[in-house]
Parts: C-alpha cells; structure tokens; sequence
C-alpha cells in the first residue's frame, strides 16, 4: 500500500469546534492536495464505510500505534508504517512520523495524528482518552 498525501495533526482539545475538529489540529501542509475540500471528502469515504473499518495496536520500537482502518487494509498495516517511519515513501509533504518514531527532539512532541487522505485512513499515537473521544465523533455524521 502506497500513499502520497498524508495529513498531519495533533490532539488538541477544542471544543469551541464541532465534529473531528472538536478533538485535532491540523498542520497546514502548503500543497493544494490538501485544500480544497480534501478532508471532508476522506471523512465522508470512511463514515460511507464505517462498518468495513477497525482499529488496530501497533508496536513500532518503543511506541505503540493506534491504527484506523478498513478490515481489507489490515494485512498491509504493519508493513505500511515500517515504510514511513523509515522514510522510504515518497510523500507530496513531510509527514513527520519518521521523526515521531526516532524521537527527533523537534518533532517529539509536535504531531501525534496522521491521516492519509488517498487510502482513507488514520493513525496516531496509543491515548486511550483520545481514542474514545475520537469513536464518538467518527461515528456521528454531521447534521
């Protein structure tokens, strides 16, 4: 599984917003493939096929990543975020998850959410607070 376009963010508590901005923040990542629309449209593709989706633990050295994603992505997880946390895709932006999982004192504590907008799925840094946060709000489609 390839991407080119992943999203970075980070938790954050907001909740003078509503839906998923209520739980992140969102970098700006400079590239028009990001604009436009493109987050809510990955949004709506995953809560289309939210019954297909699953979350799954993955330990990646010292750490353990919560993984969002479709049943039929699973066995391609684990080789997936080897690839980006080695830096060995090519990506439109930086993701920042090589850095994450080296502990790069710049980027230790900076971006713990990424969202890969092509492949419709998500992964972040294990916090059982934000997961269950985050359950609510991918569940509830917006009024």
């Amino acid at each position: 599984m390839k991407t080119w376009l992943i999203q970075r963010g980070k938790f954050e508590n907001r909740e003078y917003k509503s839906g998923i901005d209520s739980i992140l923040s969102f970098d700006y990542m400079g590239s028009s493939e990001f604009e436009w629309g493109a987050l809510p449209k990955s949004l709506g593709n995953i809560r289309g096929e939210l019954n297909e989706y699953t979350y799954l633990d993955v330990p990646m050295k010292n750490k353990v990543i919560t993984v969002f994603c479709k049943d039929s992505q699973k066995s391609d997880i684990k080789l997936y975020l080897t690839e980006l946390a080695e830096n060995k895709m090519r990506l439109k932006e930086f993701s920042a998850f090589d850095s994450y999982i080296k502990d790069d004192e710049y980027f230790k504590d900076r971006f713990d959410f990424w969202w890969d907008i092509e492949n419709d799925l998500m992964f972040w840094k294990k916090n059982s607070e934000f997961e269950s946060k985050f359950k609510t709000i991918i569940a509830t489609k917006p009024s």
